[in-house]
């Protein structure tokens, strides 16, 4: 009976440790669900250029993260805006904050100016991770450049390019690209696109940007000068209202003042028209945009068509060979029947 109780005992015992130790392990792998994180958070700015690159400026449009799949999604805007005549190429690699395993980093599509980084094998349970981009410059170019610098200090001017060791050469620069969990978005859906995918997305994203900045300039930049305009105006109004109780030397202060008032109106007046010339274009980049986009829906379905009509003629072909055969068949069982009357014909006779 003591054995009993004692095994029973026991039996609570172990169970009481297995629910502690699920439900400290649900909090552990669900804390970043439900639990406050008050730490910093270290986020790459999104839509601001990075700097760090001598040819190119970065800057981060978008960053995706799929647990399903433990799939992550990059994508970057990138600028030329150094002087080499050959643009860079561009390597990745990617790590968690404190860690020493590095997740491999695939660019999986690039335009003239996007570039799409996927990493895989993240763990759902990643806090901060880097994106490493490294610009690789053209060899070429980098040998012209030392043997220039050689010149130029007055050394020696027959060096060739088979002379210059790798060492010569600046190394690659490096810039690390920041996400964390709190600003990445999650997308269950997330998965590798083809080329048009890709293409219609980022048409689709630059778009978007497009009519934001429309709505910025037409809600909010152009309404700022106006209401500046408005301002001076009245400044100036009460400025010359006041000057009938000046004297002749505060009068000339006040008229340069005034002068100045009519030159920041013009200034604002000036702005306004930027401002409503950059409308216009964005508007015509916004129209450049949409015709991109449709002729790329309009060519998606014609290949579908195409598919359909593909299958429409051979189902087409294949009704016209089954007609074919049936009639064949038709034809053979009228003749077979002919010729077994015939027969029949000719034996009545004989009898």
């Amino acid at each position: 009976m003591k054995n009993k109780l004692n095994r029973g005992r026991e039996n609570k015992v172990y169970i009481s440790l297995l629910l502690i130790a699920g439900l400290a392990f649900g909090v552990f792998f669900t804390s970043k669900t439900w639990m406050y994180d008050d730490s910093v958070i270290a986020q790459t700015a999104f839509n601001e250029s990075i700097g760090g690159l001598s040819q190119t400026t970065l800057t981060l449009r978008d960053w995706e993260y799929n647990p399903n799949n433990e799939l992550m999604e990059v994508t970057l805007e990138r600028n030329h805006t150094g002087t080499d005549a050959v643009e860079p190429t561009f390597s990745f690699y990617a790590k968690e904050q404190n860690e020493s395993q590095k997740y491999n980093a695939e660019l999986v599509y690039q335009s003239d100016n996007n570039m799409v980084v996927q990493i895989e094998n993240v763990p759902e349970s990643f806090q901060v991770i880097g994106l490493f981009v490294t610009e690789h410059r053209d060899q070429n170019i980098l040998k012209q450049a030392y043997k220039k610098q050689l010149e130029n200090k007055g050394g020696e001017t027959t060096v060739t390019d088979q002379d210059i060791k790798e060492s010569d050469l600046p190394e690659p620069e490096e810039v690390i690209i920041v996400g964390d969990y709190r600003k990445i978005d999650i997308n269950q859906s997330l998965v590798t696109k083809t080329d048009k995918g890709y293409k219609k997305e980022n048409i689709i994203a630059d778009m978007e940007r497009t009519k934001q900045e429309i709505t910025t300039i037409i809600e909010e930049d152009i309404p700022f000068q106006e209401d500046l305009i408005t301002t001076l105006k009245e400044e100036k109004q009460s400025l010359k209202q006041d000057m009938a109780f000046e004297t002749n030397e505060e009068q000339a202060d006040t008229e340069r003042e005034i002068e100045q008032k009519d030159k920041a109106i013009e200034d604002a007046k000036g702005e306004i028209e930027k401002l409503k010339k950059k409308v216009k274009d964005l508007r015509d980049k916004y129209q450049n945009r949409e015709e991109k986009l449709n002729t790329l829906t309009q060519n998606k379905n014609d290949n579908k068509q195409q598919e359909n009509d593909k299958v429409d003629a051979d189902n087409a072909k294949s009704n016209q060979q089954d007609a074919n055969k049936n009639k064949q068949d038709k034809n053979n069982s009228s003749s077979n029947k002919s010729s077994n009357d015939k027969e029949k014909s000719n034996e009545k006779n004989d009898y």
